[in-house]
């Protein structure tokens, strides 16, 4: 909604420098048609007013607000043109006289108004969630720092999950580490990593094993060897494409380093699409020294920042077609030949044929992240806000800020379901994976994992 309102008063702002349109309109607007006017303005004003109010939690969204309180004005406007259509005209013809020194100050709190919109959505107050204490509608279990990205292991049994140090231009890169999650205790656990031979990546591409970690986005495969192979977007000590080995122990799941990739300078990689053979793609979203101003104006105006890549045979290549505003998260449904792209800043999910070089499909939905495939649907997260509205959620742990969940079917992307959360004791989730009928949710800026039931 925020879109076309931002649209509508730009129009606005627009139309209303262009003289003759207006002279024209109001020199027609006399007699009965004044009374005829303010029937369609008090009509325009309740219609408005009552679609603003009947939202749930009106006041904490700005276009809501902005409903309301046009459609007051809109009736006011109505009562005042029916009940004195003289005294209307009149100002009617002092505004035509001194027109510009009315409609470029008005026009300017157009444009002010459609800039304000297309960036600030929630308004509400934001709940204070410091405490790891679950509610009425989402359970949280503690002791994790920033899931941004989780998958299952091959045993059903485990969440396997990246725990987020942080990237540019919204934080400072800090070490983060890797997790993994009890299925039937939701007991926290820490994978050893012991270091193998490289032999899953670039020979030139070393790492000690002194060297932290900085995951991002991650994918598992079995491989056509018939291994577990793990890829892991990593950003410290330097950006690279780490690849481990996933192998079943007693009481849960070990990790051996099985060799890295480095990334160009030209590319910032978010996520990670594995294919059987070890070749894989990668979202880059802009590049690596954007500055927090050129980032906003990215989403504000959605522009191109970045494209998907394909690595193989040593080489990154990029794939036509996928430019887009901040590519984010990437899922390659190999058995199909389907590759989904998240674009984060663009508001959009695509879907692109890989064996046919064509994009196949498309879904509006806020600032998605990961993408979770189970069942034959396709699971989306989707931050319901705009980039003004993180207020101070970097210095905090958590935000309580609004979010949805999406359940899409794979093949039409239409939405099969939807969960929508706001004031609750978790937010900025980044991926929503179904498990034993309860959705759990990561975050790139939690301690925590949520949950709910789907039904």
């Amino acid at each position: 909604m925020n879109y076309y309102l931002a649209f509508f008063f730009l129009a606005c702002g627009l139309l209303v420098l262009i003289k003759p349109l207006y002279s024209y309109l109001f020199s027609n607007l006399v007699g009965s048609k004044v009374k005829i006017s303010g029937y369609f303005a008090l009509f325009f004003g309740i219609i408005l007013f009552l679609t603003g109010l009947l939202q749930p939690e009106w006041s904490d969204r700005l276009w809501s607000v902005i409903f309301v309180v046009m459609g007051t004005l809109s009736f006011l406007k109505g009562v005042w043109l029916i009940a004195l259509p003289n005294h209307a005209s009149k100002i009617l013809e002092i505004f035509i006289k001194h027109y510009y020194k009315i409609a470029v100050p008005v026009s300017i709190l157009y444009l002010f108004i459609s800039v304000t919109v297309v960036s600030t959505d929630y308004i509400g107050p934001q709940k204070d969630i410091s405490k790891c204490e679950s509610d009425d509608h989402i359970k949280v279990i503690c002791g994790f720092s920033n899931p941004e990205d989780i998958v299952i292991t091959p045993d059903n049994k485990f969440f396997f999950i990246s725990e987020f140090g942080g990237i540019g231009p919204y934080a400072e890169h800090t070490p983060g580490y890797f997790a993994l999650m009890d299925l039937n205790t939701y007991e926290k656990k820490v994978p050893k990593i012991t270091f193998g031979e490289s032999s899953w990546g670039d020979a030139s591409c070393i790492r000690s094993e002194l060297d932290i970690f900085n995951p991002h986005g991650i994918d598992l495969v079995e491989n056509d060897e018939g291994f577990y192979q793990l890829a892991v977007i990593n950003h410290s000590p330097f950006e690279s494409i780490e690849m481990f080995e996933i192998i079943k122990t007693e009481s849960s799941w070990d990790m051996i380093w099985r060799g890295c990739i480095r990334v160009p300078d030209h590319y910032y990689f978010n996520d990670v699409a594995l294919k059987k053979d070890g070749s894989f793609y990668a979202s880059h979203m802009y590049k690596r020294d954007i500055s927090m101003e050129e980032w906003l104006m990215n989403s504000l105006f959605k522009s191109i920042s970045g494209h998907v890549v394909l690595w193989s045979d040593n080489t990154f290549n990029k794939v036509d077609g996928t430019d887009g505003s901040g590519p984010n998260g990437i899922l390659l449904d190999e058995s199909s030949g389907l590759l989904y792209v998240n674009y984060n800043q663009g508001d959009n999910l695509s879907v692109y044929d890989i064996n046919q070089n064509t994009k196949t499909g498309s879904y509006f939905i806020q600032s998605p992240d990961n993408i979770f495939l189970k069942g034959g649907s396709v699971w989306l997260t989707s931050l319901d806000l705009q980039a003004n509205d993180f207020g101070d959620c970097a210095e905090k742990t958590n935000c309580s800020l609004p979010f949805s969940i999406h359940k899409l079917n794979q093949k039409t992307l239409k939405r099969e379901d939807k969960f929508s959360f706001s004031r609750t004791v978790f937010g900025l989730p980044t991926i929503a994976v179904p498990h034993d009928e309860k959705i759990f949710m990561g975050s790139f800026h939690s301690d925590r994992i949520g949950y709910f039931s789907e039904e």
